[in-house]
Parts: structure tokens; C-alpha cells; sequence
């Protein structure tokens, strides 16, 4: 009687672990590319009204360039566009995004509470969109389409390095 407790419990775990399996996507152990260097480095404007943001780059070697279209690059809990830029170094493939301070309107203080009526409560922060993948901080997803059969193909980018930050000027020094 005690071997016949743990199958409900064994049945149950094992039924959570295929859901779990099946929610990950197949990653592609073979593409049709090579990616080799990936660097991660924030920046920060040199001006508090300029913002900050994210560059993630990396070496890129097609085999065959006209044979796909890169899609979405997944990293850090957003979901970028893929860019391919022709450097005196080689091709690399870069991804961006950038954080914009936020924006605080007018706001009308005064001892007569009337004439704050048009004052705008504070917007709500924008939601997130799910990540379809569970990555760790040094992993990207790179989402691509074959020409051939049209399919979706995804590869992990493991080992991405991150670099000291930048903080840019605010025009250029004489």
C-alpha cells in the first residue's frame, strides 16, 4: 500500500515536467552562421535629458546571408531587433536599446488648491511583454527564418561578456 501513495505524486511531477519542456522552444545546435566575441556594455549620455541605454554586439559569419532573416534577438528581458553592420573588422551583428528618462510634466503648486485642478498623475510604468525564453544574464536568443522551408529556427548565445559602461559627452571637445 505504501508503493501505491507516491503515484499520484510521481504521475503529477512527471505530467509538470513534460508541460515544462514543451513551453521551451528547440534551440538550433547547428545554424547557418557563426557567432563568435559577444559584448555586452551600457551607456549613459552625457546629459541627464539623454538618456542611457544598452549595445549588445558580437562577430557575425554567415554562411550564406541571402539564406535567412534574422527576426528577434531576446536578451534581458526584451525583445530587440537584430541589425548586421559591415565594420572594418568584419561583419557584426548588434542589437540596441535605449532608456529614456522620464519624462516629468508641469505641475502647478499653489496655496489655492483650485488652481492645481490640470495637474497629471503620474503615468503607469509600460508592461512587460513574456519572455518566451528563461535566460541567464549572459545568454541571448537569436530568432531567425530560413528562406528554404520558411521555418522559425532559435540559437543560444551563451557567454556574453559584459563591458564598463560609457558615458558619452555632450558634443564633441575642441
Amino acid at each position: 500500500m505504501k508503493s501505491l501513495r507516491g503515484i499520484p505524486l510521481g504521475m503529477t511531477l512527471l505530467v509538470l515536467g513534460a508541460l515544462g519542456c514543451a513551453s521551451q522552444k528547440g534551440f538550433e545546435a547547428d545554424p547557418p552562421f557563426r557567432i563568435s566575441d559577444p559584448v555586452v556594455r551600457d551607456w549613459t549620455g552625457g546629459r541627464e535629458a539623454s538618456g542611457s541605454g544598452t549595445v549588445l554586439s558580437m562577430r557575425w559569419v554567415p554562411e550564406d546571408p541571402e539564406a535567412m532573416v534574422l527576426e528577434t534577438l531576446y536578451f534581458r528581458g526584451r525583445a530587440l531587433d537584430p541589425r548586421i553592420e559591415d565594420t572594418d573588422t568584419g561583419m557584426r551583428l548588434t542589437a540596441s536599446y535605449t532608456r529614456t528618462p522620464l519624462q516629468v510634466p508641469d505641475r502647478v503648486m499653489h496655496a489655492d488648491s483650485t488652481r492645481e485642478v490640470g495637474n497629471q498623475p503620474p503615468m503607469p510604468l509600460p508592461e512587460t511583454q513574456a519572455m518566451p525564453f528563461e535566460l541567464e544574464r549572459d545568454q541571448a536568443v537569436l530568432a531567425y527564418t530560413r528562406k528554404a522551408d520558411g521555418r522559425t529556427y532559435y540559437f543560444r548565445i551563451d557567454g556574453i561578456v559584459e563591458k564598463p559602461g560609457r558615458i558619452l559627452p555632450t558634443r564633441p571637445q575642441n
